[in-house]
């Protein structure tokens, strides 16, 4: 079973085609933040989008991700309509958090264009999470429908990005580690190693060690330990699944590491976080 209270979704808005009028004949600019992300397909019509350092002209394909907390602003110029999600994405899979690590900047809009074939994908799967979002009873299907759904916008929004960035050949230690992240967030509940990460990268096991823990500020193996953790308190928050299942799931092969790692990291057994997070709730 599902616990609503931990939806990571905070609001849809679907915006049909209009214009704000004013006297000048623009439309007129709206300005705010907020504590939550927020990512927004458009769909037809342009406009601009800004934050205290950009102005961003978008148009039908554009897909924006706006961090929490940056004061941004959108005017349209051209009768649009679109779809805009709000969300936590602290309580999303950490398999599809990779988006939010690869961008550290919290200070700026991110955006794209989709090609015609990937903006349909994604106003798709954007509509399917509305739809299962304002169902009445949320069961454990919509909401892996829902994971899904925004999981599969996210991917096309990094997917897009990352193929209009040059060619960086030789590869540096920033894109090196960033690569390294990737495939950590994709394969953390597997048993991945080190070794394994080093040698697709073509480097020693100290060498990937030295540069990710520069970078990070943590080793590859102790991210991929927090990785796996971040998503069992996850699964203990938003589900009723066993704690056997759960430490299985996340990629431990011995449940008893998986007490002892997740008592080092939250002071009290799984059973203990999860009983009190539901009385705080």
């Amino acid at each position: 079973m599902e616990h609503n209270e931990s939806c990571f979704v905070v609001s849809i808005d679907r915006f049909k085609p209009h214009t704000f009028e004013s006297t000048e004949g623009d439309g007129l600019f709206i300005a705010h933040s907020h504590d939550y992300d927020e990512l927004t397909l458009i769909l037809r019509g342009e406009g601009y989008y800004s934050s205290p350092t950009q102005n961003l002209k978008v148009s039908a394909g554009s897909l924006i991700r706006i961090p929490p907390g940056l004061h941004h602003g959108f005017v349209c110029t051209d009768p649009w309509q679109g779809i805009s999600v709000h969300f936590r994405h602290d309580k999303l899979p950490v398999s599809c958090q990779y988006l939010f690590h690869a961008e550290q900047e919290t200070d700026c809009i991110y955006d794209t264009k989709l090609n015609e074939n990937d903006m349909r994908w994604a106003e798709m799967s954007l509509l399917q999470l509305d739809q299962e979002w304002r169902c009445g009873a949320r069961t454990i299907d919509s909401a892996n429908l829902m994971r899904t759904a925004m999981e599969t916008a996210l991917l096309l929004f990094q997917r897009s990005r990352e193929s209009k960035k040059p060619a960086a050949w030789p590869a540096n230690d920033h894109t090196i580690v960033q690569e390294v992240l990737k495939e950590i967030h994709a394969a953390y509940y597997s048993p991945i190693t080190v070794h394994e990460l080093a040698a697709r990268h073509f480097l020693s096991e100290s060498n990937l060690r030295k540069k990710f823990t520069e970078a990070i500020g943590v080793s590859p193996k102790q991210y991929i330990i927090n990785l796996r953790i971040k998503e069992a308190k996850r699964l203990l928050r938003q589900t009723d699944k066993a704690i056997e299942a759960i430490s299985s799931e996340v990629g431990f092969t011995s449940s008893s590491r998986f007490y002892d790692y997740f008592v080092k990291s939250a002071g009290v057994t799984p059973l203990e976080w999860r009983k009190q997070i539901r009385n705080s709730a």
